[in-house]
Parts: C-alpha cells; sequence; structure tokens
C-alpha cells in the first residue's frame, strides 16, 4: 500500500487494549508504521490479559513507551480485577484519564483520529474531545455494538439504564465523521436506533493474520475426529449449544470436542458438561497464547462456530471467524445473520441456526461420516478469506477511509 500523495499521514489512535494484551489493533497500527504513518497511541494499562496491571506498569512506570514504532501514551487506570464494580471503575477510569490527556496534549499536526472501538463505545469520547481541539476527522471502527451489548449483561430495553445508554451512544456515534462496520447488520441497527446518517458508515470487515498458512490443509490421522471452538466463552458465544449437541451426535465413529480459551460461561460449561455425562467426549484446555495456538489449530479437523441469537448482537460475525477461515478446515455452525452469511458465501461447512443443538449435531454427524468430503469445505474457506480477509486488504480499505 502506498501512502497518500506519497506522504505518510499523522494518526492518532485511541483504544482502551493495545499490546502486551492481544487485540487487532496491535497489528494494525504497527502496518500503519510499517506503511510510513506517524503513529500515537492512547491507551490504559495492560490488565485485560490478566485482570492485574503488570508490575512493570505500576506506580507510574512506562507511561511513555515507543513499541513498534508506535509511540505509545499510557493513561492511568483502574485494574479490571474481578466482578462488575471493579469493571466498571475500569472503564470510567480510562474515559475519564483519557479526557484529561486529550483537553492538553498537542493538537498540532493531527491528519485523522482513529478508535478503535470494543467494550464500551464510552471509550471514544477522549477521541471525541481530541477532535473538537485538534478539527480533523474522527473514524470510529465499531467491533462491538451499542447499547445493544448490554443485552449480554441481561440489561433490558425498557430499563432506566439501557435508555440512557442509549442515548449517550447515539450521541457517540454521530460525532464521528465515520463509522466503520465489522458486520453489515450493524448498519441497520445503528440507522434505526442510534439515528447515524447511513452516508456516514462504511463495511470494513475485519481481517486476520496469516498465522496458519503453514498448516492449511494438514490433517492428523489419530483415528478421531477433532472439533475445536476457540475464543471467549460468554454468555454471547453460546458454548452450551455445542455441549447440549454432543449427546445427539449419532456416530459409531470416534470423536472429541475440545474448547480453548476462557471466559464468564467456562465454569458454568464444564458443570453442564457433568450434568450431561458428555466428560468423556470434551476437553476444556482454558485460555492459551498465541503461539500455543497453532498447535491446537493443526489438531483440529473440523471448527465449532455459535453464537447466540435473537437479537443483534447474534446477527454479527464473530472476529475469530476469519482466523478460522486462515487454517483451510471446514466449519460448522450455529449462528445466524452473518455468520450463517459467511459459511453459505464461502462454501466452507454447513450451519443450522443459532441455539439449535439438534441440528449443530446432525451437522456434527454429518462431517463425521463424510469428513474427506468436506475437506473440500475448508479449502473453500482459505480461498474465501485470501479473497476478503488478508491484512492487505484491510490496510488499503482503512487508509481509504482515515
Amino acid at each position: 500500500m502506498k501512502n497518500i500523495g506519497g506522504v505518510g499521514i499523522n494518526i492518532v489512535v485511541v483504544s482502551q487494549h493495545y499490546y502486551p494484551d492481544n487485540f487487532r489493533v496491535n497489528d494494525i497500527v504497527k502496518e500503519l508504521v510499517n506503511q510510513g504513518h506517524q503513529v500515537k497511541m492512547i491507551t490504559g494499562l495492560p490488565d485485560y490479559t490478566t485482570s492485574k496491571v503488570p508490575n512493570e506498569y505500576r506506580f507510574f512506570r512506562k507511561r511513555k513507551e515507543v513499541i513498534d514504532g508506535v509511540n505509545v501514551i499510557r493513561v492511568p487506570t483502574i485494574s479490571r480485577r474481578k466482578g462488575v464494580i471493579f469493571r466498571a471503575l475500569n472503564y470510567m477510569s480510562f474515559i475519564i484519564s483519557g479526557y484529561i490527556y486529550a483537553c492538553f496534549c498537542s493538537k498540532k499536526d493531527i491528519d485523522g483520529i482513529f478508535v478503535y472501538q470494543t467494550s464500551p463505545v464510552f471509550q471514544a469520547i477522549p477521541a471525541i474531545r481530541l477532535k473538537k481541539r485538534a478539527r480533523c476527522n474522527l473514524t470510529l471502527y465499531c467491533c462491538d455494538l451499542w447499547p445493544e451489548s448490554l443485552k449480554a449483561w441481561n440489561v433490558k430495553e425498557d430499563s432506566l439504564l439501557f435508555k440512557v445508554v442509549k442515548r449517550m451512544s447515539s450521541k457517540i456515534y454521530r460525532a464521528c465523521n465515520t463509522v466503520a462496520i465489522t458486520s453489515t447488520p450493524f448498519k441497520e441497527y445503528l440507522i434505526e436506533v442510534c439515528d447515524v446518517d447511513s452516508e456516514k458508515i462504511q463495511y470494513l470487515p475485519q481481517h486476520a493474520e496469516d498465522l496458519y498458512q503453514s498448516i492449511q490443509g494438514q490433517y492428523i490421522d489419530n483415528n478421531c475426529i477433532d472439533f475445536m471452538f476457540a475464543g471467549n466463552i460468554g454468555s454471547v458465544q453460546n458454548v452450551d449449544c455445542i455441549l447440549k449437541a454432543i449427546p445427539n451426535v449419532k456416530t459409531n465413529q470416534k470423536f472429541h470436542v475440545h474448547i480453548v480459551g476462557d471466559g464468564s460461561e467456562l465454569d458454568n460449561c464444564i458443570q453442564l458438561s457433568k450434568q450431561l455425562n458428555v466428560e468423556n467426549r470434551i476437553t476444556f484446555h482454558g485460555r492459551r497464547s498465541l503461539k500455543e495456538m497453532e498447535k491446537f489449530y493443526l489438531m483440529a479437523d473440523c471448527l465449532l462456530l455459535t453464537l447466540r441469537g435473537g437479537d443483534f448482537i447474534g446477527m454479527t460475525l464473530p472476529a475469530k471467524s476469519q482466523g478460522y477461515l486462515s487454517c483451510g478446515k471446514p466449519l460448522v455452525g450455529a449462528i445466524d445473520g452473518a455468520g450463517k452469511e459467511m459459511i453459505i458465501k464461502a462454501d466452507c461447512g454447513l450451519c443450522g441456526q443459532a441455539g439449535d443443538d439438534k441440528k449443530l449435531a446432525q451437522n456434527m454427524t454429518t462431517l463425521i461420516e463424510s469428513f474427506d468430503q468436506y475437506k473440500q469445505k475448508g479449502k473453500n474457506g482459505r480461498a474465501f478469506y485470501e479473497q476478503n480477509y488478508r491484512k492487505e486488504i484491510f490496510m488499503n480499505n482503512l487508509i481509504g477511509i482515515l
């Protein structure tokens, strides 16, 4: 990718999470620097992975550092720890500290501001303040949809909290010059619920690092079909659908399910596996490092993609989808919306409705009984990844938006 007019641009990136925490924004800002752009990252203290701030970042240490050519500014934040109260304090501390920094930092030579918006959307507030001071364009990359994401915490639409957050979220989205979305259903939601001008919204699907190029199409013959779910294990991911499907997989062939990841629902899923008496069919591996994940993708014969249904969150494309496709192995899904659409378009596997554990079991059975046939589906997924989700494609589109 060439720089605009052959000259790099000065970009301020705002995201509460950044290296050493593992988010795709790490790849994005590193690539912006590689392309010759000047990047300043405004972020918080790295505590997402362990819920604790590492010792080397405590007591105002390493508040300014250069990582992969990125000038990183870390504003003070309260550690995530455990529980709703500390999580709320963590979010609020970044918003307040970031806003104060945005009020007094240099506003010169800023060509654009980019917000990598995970939850909550309020982390964009410091960027909006800086936008007003610097009088430049603000692009928000919407990875989590608000206020819809509140429903994952069982906050009802008719509650006062939901209504207040809806009003604030709408103001934030409308304050941006561009809202880039990761899933096409986001557009309808932002227009209808948040009253965002449709001309501001642009589709920018997430990329995936090509970490598994060396293993694509490789299968380990261990006399067993290995299914794998990788990623966060929360209420939205609907992992219990996988557990409920296992007893209904009707086959004489051996199979095993691997759950790789951690999250708020992990303990409940472990207990459910005991209640369903499927402990011999499933292994919970817990959270693993990015380096370790290659061996799990090599082990897997098929990848499982699940998401709850019934709301706009269930219509989105999970972030792991692109990584799934990149390893060139078939998918079996219980998912609606953009996830189902991807599986159909890519012709990379089988899919039933979100939450339909019986259909999921049926599709798992079909794959087990005709596994050699479905290896071609994995190749189809890899080809779809190369056409749509490579980092080079993403970066070209992002720079066009910025």
